[in-house]
């Protein structure tokens, strides 16, 4: 199962790393452009916002959750986390819920790290676009002082005129099938309404401890 703290490092390098090191200007309208774009709006306003969100953990949850809903891939993320089988058994409400409860941990995960990781740095690796495949691949790298770089990848197709990640790979591991194998057996053996019903119980009570937390000083 991937680690909480990879985790953390891998959306946290995805999408707020900063700008990226190398490699030219991408063309108008790729993958690649999309990302730097998310990027640049992060970096640009965790940095104007760093005391605020130190102390207001719910403030930069918000933050984080507008600035990258249009870049998330949530059915193409659903499908690959429920499966055929459990995608179509689904109704639209709880498929509504379960991409909801996903969302909130991914959110708080990636702003547990977010802070931390802010300093570093992207290098873009060469890319061109392949229109016959379904998906485009984008690969970078994630540079932080004092360590080796960090392998990352994402993979996004067009939704709606839009470039969208549906999965990242860090280091060579899949983040969003590492949250299917360790979802998935739950599903199939409480069904997907007790997992929906637990996720949103452990949202709730991050929030409370959150909101009990003393603010630093």
């Amino acid at each position: 199962m991937l680690s909480r703290r990879l985790s953390g490092l891998a959306l946290a390098c995805a999408l707020a790393a900063g700008p990226p090191a190398a490699a030219g200007e991408p063309a108008a309208g790729s993958p690649q452009q999309r990302l730097e774009a998310v990027s640049t709006r992060l970096l640009e306003g965790i940095r104007a916002r760093a005391d605020e969100f130190a102390d207001d953990r719910a403030a930069l949850d918000g933050f984080v959750r507008a600035t990258l809903e249009p870049i998330l891939d949530d059915d193409r993320i659903l499908r690959i986390i429920l499966g055929k089988q459990h995608y179509a058994a689904a109704s639209a409400a709880q498929r509504g819920e379960f991409a909801e409860s996903l969302k909130r941990q991914l959110i708080r995960l990636y702003a547990e790290t977010i802070l931390t990781y802010a300093g570093g740095e992207v290098r873009y690796l060469p890319f061109a676009l392949e229109p016959a495949k379904r998906y485009q691949l984008v690969r970078t790298e994630f540079l932080l002082s004092g360590r080796a770089p960090v392998d990352l990848s994402y993979l996004m197709r067009a939704v709606d005129g839009e470039w969208r990640v549906f999965e990242v790979r860090a280091d060579g591991i899949f983040l969003i099938r590492n949250l299917r194998d360790s979802l998935r057996p739950e599903i199939d053996q409480n069904g997907l309404g007790a997992v929906i019903e637990r996720l949103r119980a452990g949202a709730a009570g991050g929030a409370s401890r959150r909101a009990a937390a003393p603010a630093s000083a």
